[in-house]
């Protein structure tokens, strides 16, 4: 189809998506796709669940929008207990968009601050090729090749560094190589001690890194250099939330106890937009001492569809213990590409935690992201989507399929990664694939 709807490569005639079930797509010409990266890794139940579907139905013949500012709905406080019970914090903040959770959590971190007397405590360090989101505060955050975009707009943020191992870690250890990465951010947050609000990171690389993991005892380093210097730590849990990566929260395979976390995609797991912020006691204390309104808020955040369409979301999670079929369904499908990077000599490297499995690809000396496109575009012609990194940084695709994905479905989702890697090996081979 064309017309004037913008897509973002100008003049792109992507597949009219018809409809979906599980873990398949149907484009309107009846081609099937195999959903393995869960759209941006957001597809947490797979599409089309008769429980969630029919919530929105009922939903949507009683009210669809009233807001936050005048009424609650029965729905959305019941989102915000299964939360609190899921993940422990004891405040949930709802917003529209994982962009929207992660600026929302920066002005948390902001009001924490001026609460407590400390108003000239504005900066933020993130971690190098982060990825927080397309605003224009979370893009700030990141180290995305998206910051072009607002060029001179966006703020200047120090960077920390981040867990990349295939490139930084060399000959050492693991402990030796999060105590040099510890080394490298105490330095850097100390030198900003004085104004600093908060620290933020991904606790696995997303779009940028393709599902890299930091070394273990980075991120409870990080966190205890927060507490050094009464800065906070905010974990954007976007994408690993929700039981992508094995747990609810990816901090909680490290024990690491965020102030904020920043969550969406799989709350409403691509049948709503929706998501939110998980606000700590401490946090919680220093607003209901001092001014006891938070200080933002968005129009459709809450919203009684999208908190009803979540809220059953929910239900499907606990009714069918979607957290452990994922990890089961990790074990099945890491051990599948394990196999395929040896057969590959495209394949350098598969890596990530949970369902949130990155491969990355040896791009010798064609142009950035070159060959993750290529293997994308492959991939789509043998009935698989798979989602290429963005960013700037690495060759490689995430493989994130819907936590309920079957032992016969990751067969099929391994038969075609394999085919479309042959296809662009053949045409490397043939050097069909432009070089620099």
């Amino acid at each position: 189809m064309t017309g004037p709807l913008i897509h973002n490569a100008l003049g792109a005639t992507p597949p009219v998506v018809e409809r979906a079930e599980g873990v398949w797509l149907w484009d309107a010409e009846g081609r099937r796709y195999l959903d393995g990266c869960s759209g941006a890794v957001v597809s947490a139940i797979g599409h089309s669940h008769p429980h969630v579907t029919s919530a929105i139905a009922r939903q949507a013949v009683k009210v669809t929008y009233a807001h936050r500012g005048a009424f609650t709905s029965a729905a959305a406080e019941e989102v915000g207990a299964r939360l609190s019970r899921m993940t422990g914090f004891p405040g949930v903040w709802l917003v529209g968009s994982g962009s929207e959770a992660t600026e929302a959590a920066m002005q948390f971190a902001l009001q924490y601050q001026r609460e407590i007397g400390r108003p000239h405590r504005t900066t933020f360090l993130t971690a190098r090729a982060g990825y927080h989101g397309s605003t224009l505060g979370a893009l700030s955050a990141s180290g995305h090749a998206r910051r072009g975009a607002v060029a001179g707009l966006a703020l200047d943020m120090t960077a920390l560094p981040a867990g990349d191992a295939l490139r930084d870690q060399g000959d050492r250890t693991e402990a030796e190589y999060a105590a040099q990465m510890l080394r490298e951010a105490r330095e850097i947050i100390e030198r900003h001690a004085g104004t600093l609000a908060a620290v933020m990171i991904e606790p696995v690389g997303g779009a940028t890194l393709g599902a890299t993991t930091h070394p273990p005892g980075y991120l409870q380093g990080l966190k205890n250099l927060c507490e050094e210097t009464g800065a906070l730590l905010i974990a954007d849990e976007v994408m690993t939330g929700m039981g992508r990566t094995g747990t609810v929260l990816a901090c909680e395979s490290e024990a690491v106890e965020p102030d904020l976390v920043a969550m969406g995609k799989g709350l409403g797991s691509g049948y709503t937009p929706i998501a939110g912020v998980l606000v700590s006691q401490r946090v919680l204390d220093a607003i209901s001492a001092g001014s006891g309104m938070v200080l933002g808020g968005h129009t459709y955040a809450g919203n009684p569809l999208s908190a009803a369409t979540a809220l059953a979301v929910l239900e499907v999670f606990e009714a069918e213990d979607v957290i452990a079929r994922g990890r089961a369904a990790a074990v099945t499908l890491r051990g599948a590409l394990d196999g395929i990077a040896v057969r590959h000599p495209l394949v350098t490297e598969v890596r990530g935690r949970g369902l949130l499995l990155g491969i990355e690809l040896d791009a010798q000396d064609r142009p950035q992201g070159k060959t993750a496109l290529a293997l994308s575009a492959a991939c789509t012609a043998h009935g698989l989507i798979v989602y290429p990194t963005t960013g700037g940084y690495v060759d490689a695709v995430i493989v994130a399929p819907p936590l309920t994905i079957a032992d016969g479905e990751i067969a099929s989702l391994v038969a075609s990664l394999d085919a479309a890697l042959t296809d662009v090996e053949v045409a490397l081979e043939a050097r069909q694939v432009p070089h620099a």
